[in-house]
C-alpha cells in the first residue's frame, strides 16, 4: 500500500466489559494492547490515540493524545468525533484499541482508492467491524456531532446516514474485549 494515512486508535472507553480497566492498557503477552496494535499495523503517518483516561501512557504511544469533547461516556462516537476533528483531512484508519493482530492488508483494504466523500468499514465472519474504518478525517466531523446533538451513539447508526462501503473479509478479526 502507498497511502500515507494517520492511524486513529480508539482507546476512550469506559472498560465495562474489561471490570472498568483501561482496554488499551490490558496486557496480552506482557504488553499492552494498544503496543500489539501499533506493532502490527506501523503506520507511515502519525498516531493520534483518543483517550479518556491514562492519557501519559498513550502519550508515550502517539503523536496526539485527544479526549472527547463531551461531558460523560459517549462512546466511541465522541472518541471519533474528537480524533479526526485532530487528524486533518487526509486519509485515515481508524481503529479500536483492543484489535488484537490484525492482517497485513487491513490498510489497504481500508485505505487504498478511498473516495474522500465515502467511509469504509470491514466486515468479518462475525458480521460488521464498525470500528474499523477507512476515511477522510475532518470532513466528517460535522455529520458526527450532528448525529451525536441529536442523541446519536451507535457507530452503525451514523454510517447508516453517510455515504460508505463495505469491504468484506474472510476469518474473524480478534478483538479482545472482555476478561
Amino acid at each position: 500500500m502507498d497511502v500515507f494515512y494517520t492511524l486513529l486508535i480508539l482507546a476512550g472507553g469506559e472498560g465495562r466489559r474489561m471490570g472498568g480497566q483501561d482496554k488499551g492498557l490490558v496486557e496480552v503477552n506482557g504488553r499492552p494492547l494498544v503496543d500489539h496494535l501499533l506493532a502490527a499495523v506501523a503506520p507511515p503517518g502519525p498516531v493520534v490515540i483518543s483517550a479518556n483516561r491514562h492519557l501519559d501512557a498513550y502519550r508515550r504511544r502517539a503523536d496526539t493524545v485527544v479526549s472527547d469533547r463531551r461531558d460523560g461516556y459517549c462512546g466511541p462516537m465522541a472518541g471519533l468525533e474528537a480524533g479526526l476533528a485532530a487528524c486533518g483531512d487526509g486519509p485515515i484508519l481508524c481503529l479500536p484499541c483492543d484489535l488484537l493482530a490484525p492482517p497485513a492488508a487491513l490498510p489497504g483494504l481500508l485505505l487504498d482508492g478511498l473516495d474522500p466523500g465515502r467511509v469504509r468499514r470491514i466486515e468479518d465472519d462475525r458480521g460488521p467491524q464498525p470500528l474499523c474504518l477507512g476515511l477522510h478525517g475532518e470532513r466528517w466531523v460535522p455529520s458526527i456531532s450532528e448525529y451525536l446533538d441529536q442523541g446519536g451513539r451507535s457507530v452503525r447508526g451514523w454510517l447508516d446516514r453517510v455515504p460508505h462501503e463495505v469491504v468484506r473479509i474472510d476469518g474473524r478479526l480478534e478483538n479482545r474485549n472482555r476478561l
